[in-house]
């Protein structure tokens, strides 16, 4: 685990050194142990590294290949990369780490080799005699990979946008194109990012460049087949051995490793699974005083069970308000839940944890959230035998009592919308007529669904959320603290095989039948049967008390920008702090903390 950077087709060889330098000291929370740079007249690489696999001098990177020919720098981890060791005999290794397998497996197989990979990764390559670089990001976008071409042709790249921003001496400027998604959805898809001309390497892509020509090419990507003939039956066994078998390879590391234990199912079941390949497992969990926030007694019962060696970390208000600027800082890209993940990496690393493991990813797959049952009970479809004129009442009596979001999802129960716009309005922030108010521009928002199934509902899910938000958000925020964080629910395998599956399979009596039934006889009925939280600080006690001048601050940044219409966000503030029910606390919180990402990066 590192961050890596560098520049493809330099112009001025005099300076690049200065370049690299500073783009390498921009990463150093990424990785504290080593460091390193090699460059010639046509590319330029660096690398921060946090040492897991083999720890000695050897794994120190940028790495060349045996004969030369080759220089790599890489961001994540090749779980299978022993087993690529065996078929790779004929190379000469002389360390014991993933990246030197990498450079084996491309002088063997091409840039065909990037379908072998087993792991999260994101690499840049350079074959020296061709003058070729390759960049590389992992099938299911979970390690980070940014670009920027300049006006003069040399294209930066790097694990964080503030990284090409420190090399390039581009000044920032807001992405508007993307802005009105982000206020929506929380976030910015199809590879944008909030930075105007800086956008994210797609998932399982490769882009290439050359001197002669540049293109890129997808090897990977979530395809939802459902052509398994297994059983159900067969099928709960299968799920269970895929997903004990990626919590297994994850465990591979030179360095303590612990994971977060929330007492959901999804951190639950990463726990038992661990459990069954090591001695006492290392726990953390997040604790509030605020109790309906809080599921600590469901984590004890968990860590109790497991034996594991629990941490509790007890967090106040006053406490949160003191880690709230170093992790708003951290932020590489805005984000409303990043800050969650930063609190708990901060402990996991303060005990010593070096790799921690997290069940992200379990909603998506496994068909946790409300609107997987809805799709699949169609109950869109069966509004319409509901009389019109009924539902028109019913609907605007409720829109009475209600902010305007929720008004929004009323309006769907009075009309004939279809299942893909039922979507949307589950996931806004600010609504469409919101959006107009708080903007000075005009900005289509991308709507281009088309849901038919489960599967093709998870892959959404994994576009529009998983991905760009919780898998930016977990390395973004673990990486701030010098902590890798692996996700077996990413486990490509895995998701390949619930891609598969039927409908039938996934839903039942209960969110998350399938993976339930799964972990069947290994977890407490009461973390099975228990109703879903999520991991959630308490925002909506404290944006009005303890963080009240801190979210006024991030406003009063928003006021100050062009973009927005000051009398609009001066409205949604006063409004909320005078108790006002239709201005829920989401809507505040993510103007305050895009104003102070905007603010600490001087994006204009």
């Amino acid at each position: 685990m590192c961050g890596i950077s560098g520049i493809i087709n330099l112009q001025n060889i005099d300076i690049v050194k200065s370049q690299l330098d500073g783009m390498n000291l921009s990463m150093k929370h990424r990785g504290p142990d080593d460091e390193g740079v090699f460059y010639d007249d046509f590319v330029g690489l660096t690398q921060t590294r946090l040492s897991i696999i083999d720890l000695s001098s050897q794994g120190h990177q940028p790495m060349l290949s045996r004969d030369s020919k080759l220089a790599i720098v890489f961001n994540g981890e090749i779980y299978n990369f022993k087993s690529l060791k065996k078929e790779l005999s004929d190379y000469d290794f002389v360390t014991q780490t993933d990246t030197e397998v990498i450079l084996a497996a491309y002088l063997k197989w091409g840039i065909a080799m990037v379908e072998k990979l087993d792991g999260m990764f994101a690499i840049a390559l350079y074959d020296i005699p061709e003058k070729r670089v390759y960049l590389i990001r992992d099938r299911l976008g979970v390690k980070p990979l940014y670009y920027y071409q300049s006006e003069h042709n040399e294209t930066f790249f790097a694990s964080e946008i503030r990284t090409i921003i420190k090399g390039s001496k581009i000044k920032p400027k807001l992405n508007q194109n993307e802005l009105k998604d982000y206020l929506t959805f929380q976030t910015c898809t199809n590879n944008q990012t909030l930075v105007k001309g800086i956008y994210a390497i797609s998932p399982g892509t490769y882009h290439c460049y050359s001197t002669q020509n540049n293109h890129i090419v997808s090897f990977w990507k979530p395809t939802p087949t459902i052509n398994s003939t297994d059983s159900r039956v067969q099928a709960v066994k299968n799920v269970r051995e895929l997903l004990f078998q990626s919590v297994e390879k994850r465990l591979m590391a030179d360095v303590p490793l612990g994971a977060f234990l929330s007492g959901g199912i999804d951190s639950s079941a990463i726990v038992a699974a661990m459990s069954e390949f090591g001695s006492h497992v290392n726990t953390f969990n997040v604790n509030f005083a605020e109790g309906q926030f809080s599921e600590a007694v469901f984590a004890q019962m968990i860590a109790k069970k497991f034996n594991t060696n629990h941490t509790e970390i007890n967090l106040k208000p006053n406490e949160f308000l003191n880690l709230l600027p170093n992790g708003i800082e951290a932020l590489d890209h805005p984000s409303v839940d990043g800050l969650n993940t930063y609190v708990v990496s901060k402990a996991t690393k303060d005990a010593g944890i070096t790799v921690a493991l997290s069940g992200v990813g379990g909603d998506e797959w496994f068909a946790g959230y409300p609107i997987f049952n809805r799709l699949v009970s169609k109950q869109h479809e069966k509004l319409k035998y509901i009389p019109k004129p009924l539902r028109s009442i019913t609907s605007t009596l409720a829109q009475l009592k209600t902010n305007e979001t929720t008004r929004k999802r009323w309006e769907f129960f009075a009309s004939d919308l279809s299942f893909n716009e039922l979507y949307q309005t589950q996931k806004m922030v600010f609504s469409s007529s919101q959006m107009n108010h708080l903007l000075n521009y005009n900005s289509l928002t991308n709507s281009n669904l088309d849901i038919a199934n489960i599967s093709e509902l998870s892959v959404l899910e994994w576009q529009k959320y998983l991905m760009p938000v919780l898998l930016r958000d977990t390395d973004q925020m673990g990486m701030a603290h010098s902590l890798e964080i692996r996700e077996p629910f990413m486990d490509y395998q895995l998701i390949e095989y619930l891609l598969s599956l039927p409908d039938a399979y996934k839903i039942g009596s209960q969110p998350k039948q399938l993976l339930v039934d799964a972990m069947g006889g290994i977890l407490p009925n009461e973390i099975v049967n228990r109703p879903k939280m999520g991991f959630v600080l308490p925002y909506e006690v404290w944006l009005k008390t303890d963080l009240k001048d801190y979210v006024k601050q991030g406003l009063s940044y928003i006021k100050s920008h062009q973009a927005f219409n000051t009398e609009y966000v001066a409205y949604l503030e006063t409004n909320y702090f005078e108790n006002h029910f239709h201005i829920r606390w989401n809507m505040i919180w993510i103007l305050a903390v895009l104003g102070h990402w905007m603010n600490n990066n001087q994006v204009s």
